[in-house]
């Protein structure tokens, strides 16, 4: 045994003292006033964790609305400078193929939910529409340059519909595997 255990194991009936002295709960209240008197506001943690809760619900709404608004500005300007290039009845054919393609990306995506094989023609799916809208992209700003060029609205409608050819033969392809 070493020297304190000793001395502790010699001396046992002077360490079993039941109370402590008088007046000893007292001066530790005291103590302890003086301590939450020195700290200043006592501050409750679960308070503090409803306030980091309540500003983390504030900031993601407000990235959504700042999304959703950036969103719809967007749209509304590409709209708008599309619109201002190309003639109405051409607005509308580039609308029905880019909701037609849009339409059968979806398809393809619900198709790709399986295998590898399938991840891959999605990928490829959307590769090749990226490519097909910054084509389309080029023949709008090239008839900007040129209003009223109907070889160019011409291209702009082929590549449209190119668009939707695309996303056919590729849900149909999938379909087959």
């Amino acid at each position: 045994m070493d020297k304190l255990e000793e001395f502790i194991t010699e001396n046992r009936e002077s360490f079993d003292d039941a109370e402590p002295l008088a007046g000893h709960f007292s001066r530790f209240e005291e103590k302890l006033d003086q301590q939450q008197a020195h700290s200043g506001i006592a501050i409750d943690k679960n308070f503090l964790l409803k306030i980091a809760a309540g500003l983390l619900i504030l900031l993601t709404v407000s990235v959504y609305i700042f999304d959703f608004a950036a969103n719809r500005i967007s749209k509304k300007l590409s709209g708008e400078s599309r619109s201002a290039l190309v003639p109405a009845e051409m607005q509308d054919a580039i609308n029905y193929y880019d909701a037609a393609a849009s339409a059968k990306l979806g398809q393809i995506n619900k198709l790709a939910c399986c295998g590898q094989d399938t991840r891959k023609i999605y990928s490829m799916a959307t590769d090749e529409m990226k490519t097909l809208n910054a084509n389309s992209a080029e023949l709008q700003k090239a008839l900007s340059e040129n209003p009223g060029n109907e070889r160019i609205q011409a291209a702009i409608i082929q590549n449209q519909q190119m668009k939707e050819k695309v996303m056919n033969q590729l849900v149909e392809q999938m379909k087959r595997r």
